[in-house]
């Protein structure tokens, strides 16, 4: 893979991201009817189909929840794609680091870690040298990331901030990687 390749990777994991926060706003603000949504459905393949039967999605509630948990998925994968950039850029993470851009790389690695070793429960998954604060100045604030006691811990992107935080650190992510890794 080339570094033009993973940023185009970057730029379709967050429009799916982008996608599936609109569906939980949608879902969430009832403007998905159950009735209309939770019907049996036939998927046409090339050699079978899929058959989807109703009544998994017959309420308001079991919609949200599935589009939450879209959410979180859409989330985890764009961990790793930014991680893979990081990675096809031939820059490792640096734990012990102070330096700005080594922290975003590690923050975005620890984020990936939750997920790759439980991408449907991310824990996260802080040892040694990782078991500190990290913090980052983004555009939308400064982040603060204590990990030093957060091993095993259910992930919440709330632990980041919000999700302004996560596009924050796309941002910044894509800019050191576009501009000879320099953070400013």
């Amino acid at each position: 893979m080339t570094l033009p390749e993973a940023l185009e990777d970057i730029r379709i994991a967050f429009l799916q991201v982008e996608f599936a926060i609109k569906l939980l706003d949608f879902c969430e603000s009832g403007k998905l009817e159950p009735s209309e949504f939770d019907t049996d459905l036939q998927v046409q393949g090339k050699r079978l189909n899929l058959e989807l039967p109703q009544g998994h999605f017959s309420d308001r509630r079991s919609i949200v929840n599935a589009a939450s948990v879209m959410v979180l998925s859409t989330l985890g994968s764009s961990s790793i794609v930014l991680d893979k950039a990081w990675e096809v850029a031939r820059i490792c993470p640096k734990p012990k680091s102070q330096n700005e851009k080594d922290m975003l790389r590690t923050v975005v690695y620890m984020v990936r870690c939750a997920f790759a070793h439980g991408p449907a429960d991310p824990k996260w998954k802080v040892k040694g040298e990782y078991c500190r604060v990290f913090r980052l100045t983004l555009p939308s604030g400064t982040l603060e990331l204590d990990l030093r006691e957060l091993d095993g811990e259910q992930f919440d992107f709330s632990q980041l901030g919000d999700h302004r935080i996560w596009f924050d650190i796309r941002d910044l992510t894509l800019k050191v990687l576009q501009n000879g890794n320099q953070v400013s």
